[in-house]
């Protein structure tokens, strides 16, 4: 009996990962339902999702907008938007989490002194870290083989946003 049980353990087991390794590799192929009454795979759903450039060019938006707020003492707004280019950041930290460690090293070192530059409402030190900022992103492009990308702030304020209140 003993035999007949370690038998069928093993045939159940071996079933299990059958059909696990089937459903694994179809996984991609399941249609889910959308908001918008349109069904898309789970493939089609993992395509689309933003690359490492788009979400860079709402990073450096941020942090440009955040400079200039700073400097004019809405430190809220400045606040704002590190808070929301660090979420930015973390969509690219799930999907392309081949950068996931240089940027978790970028968010707890320089981007964290930013941080607290704007906690300390310090427009010296926000200005220093800043800039420190800055070369810390230039230094990664290079690092991750887009030399060609350097961060340069506007000389302007944007038009779009109040910067003072």
């Amino acid at each position: 009996m003993p035999n007949h049980k370690n038998r069928f353990l093993k045939l159940f087991s071996v079933a299990l990962i059958c059909v696990t390794s089937t459903y694994a590799t179809d996984i991609s192929k399941t249609v889910v339902p959308t908001k918008h009454n349109k069904n898309l795979t789970i493939g089609q759903i993992a395509e689309i999702q933003p690359g490492l450039g788009t979400i860079m060019i709402e990073f450096g938006h941020r942090f440009y907008v955040a400079y200039y707020a700073a400097k004019a003492g809405n430190w809220e707004l400045a606040k704002y938007q590190i808070h929301e280019l660090v979420e930015a950041q973390e969509v690219v930290e799930a999907t392309r989490p081949k950068y996931t460690e240089a940027l978790k090293t970028f968010e707890h070192g320089a981007l964290a002194d930013l941080q607290e530059a704007i906690k300390a409402k310090k427009w010296k030190l926000f200005d220093e870290k800043y800039t420190q900022t800055t070369n810390a992103c230039n230094v990664c492009h290079k690092s991750t083989g887009h030399p060609y990308i350097q961060y340069r702030l506007p000389k302007e304020a944007p038009k779009f946003l109040r910067m003072a209140l």
